[in-house]
């Protein structure tokens, strides 16, 4: 899988990031959750993590420019 990154918020914790795949899915890199609410029914392999919103509002700028 090749990603192309559309945005970061790099910090002293990491950096939550969005990437877009050479497949055209959106790949999102974050804090995992290390207890998943309830509402939230994960598949195996699935997993959740948090970003910050101005990391996503970034990445949707960005896509629609391209």
């Amino acid at each position: 899988m090749r990603l192309t990154p559309l945005t970061a918020s790099c910090n002293t914790n990491g950096c939550p990031a969005i990437f877009l795949s050479d497949s055209g899915s959106i790949v999102v890199q974050g804090d995992h959750v290390d207890r998943p609410p309830a509402a939230a029914r994960l598949s195996p392999g699935e997993a959740l993590v948090v970003i910050p919103l101005d990391v996503l509002e970034e990445a949707v700028r960005r896509l629609r420019a391209l």
